[in-house]
């Protein structure tokens, strides 16, 4: 991409059937809908989805679907991270075979590396397959390494390729903060993670975008776009609005939640998760997410 990435980067959700099964036509209408309901990008697959319950065929078979269903409509990244380095090269290689713009990857997960040469070398690896622009993802918690700013900046400062970052170990907005005041040229731009719970200070941070899941994928873009003409208050607004459903969304596993909202939005038909154990929602759960729904509708900008 000849631009810098910068805005709200869905993150795409994959869904499953209550048996497994991984929903293909349901999988498309996602990316379908994050590039029209305005989100600035796709990504998958991460966290949100599932990526650790994906097969490899499955995952090779999802990036081409991605490219396909975005049509060239937004920039997508794909998410290769692996439990070793010669599986997150072989992904590379899938991803750059089916035209992704990007590629993101946390380091491995399992069995972590020990130290930070080896941790250089894994993403060294992943640069010189991709040659396109190289995601950092730094997570903190079970499944993260919890790189260092001075870490991070070095990885972009010293390889070719390794430019952005997605930064969403706690505290999330002094962690932004760190790389961002560093001011490294290399460092083409610092994403956020989570449903854009902090989003109105880490925009005055300086954050190059955030990384939601795509169940709102039309506000989410709508509370960027405001901020990003300086209407904050405006922003502000549309951002309780949203807190309502998120509040409502937490009585729920997660990512079944969001499931759920696309489920109700007339996106996705079945919102079963191949992870956590399925929840079926009772008649209380499901009155207290379409009240939240009907208050953040307004703000809807795509049908769905």
């Amino acid at each position: 991409m000849a631009e810098p990435f910068r805005g709200i980067y869905c993150i795409a959700y994959t869904p499953f059937a209550t048996t497994g099964e991984l929903l293909w036509d349901d999988f498309g209408n996602v990316c379908d809908w994050i590039a029209r309901a305005g989100a600035h990008g796709l990504v998958w697959p991460v966290m949100a989805s599932e990526f650790t319950v994906i097969a490899f065929p499955e995952r090779v078979r999802g990036m081409r679907l991605v490219v396909d269903a975005v049509a060239g409509r937004v920039p997508v990244v794909i998410g290769v991270h692996d439990t070793s380095q010669a599986g997150a090269v072989a992904l590379t290689e899938a991803a750059a075979e089916a035209g992704a713009d990007a590629v993101i990857a946390m380091p491995p997960w399992a069995t972590k590396l020990g130290s930070p040469e080896l941790i250089k070398a894994y993403y060294r690896a992943i640069a010189d397959v991709a040659q396109r622009p190289v995601w950092v993802q730094n997570v903190g918690g079970g499944l993260g390494s919890s790189l260092s700013a001075e870490f991070v900046v070095e990885l972009c400062r010293e390889i070719d390729w390794v430019q952005y970052l997605k930064e969403e170990k706690a505290p999330q907005g002094h962690s932004v903060s760190e790389v961002i005041e560093m001011g490294e040229p290399a460092v083409k731009g610092v994403f956020s993670g989570s449903p854009l719970n902090w989003i109105i200070p880490e925009h005055a941070r300086g954050v190059s975008g955030c990384l939601p899941g795509c169940y709102i994928a039309d506000v989410d873009a709508r509370i960027w776009n405001l901020l990003e003409e300086g209407r904050k208050e405006e922003a502000r607004r549309i951002h309780n609005a949203k807190l309502v459903l998120e509040n409502a969304m937490r009585a729920i596993p997660y990512p079944q939640a969001a499931k759920e909202v696309l489920k109700m939005r007339g996106i996705i038909s079945a919102a079963a998760a191949r992870g956590p154990k399925t929840v079926t929602l009772d008649q209380y759960d499901r009155a207290d997410i379409e009240e939240a729904l009907a208050i953040v509708e307004p703000f809807f900008i795509a049908p769905g």
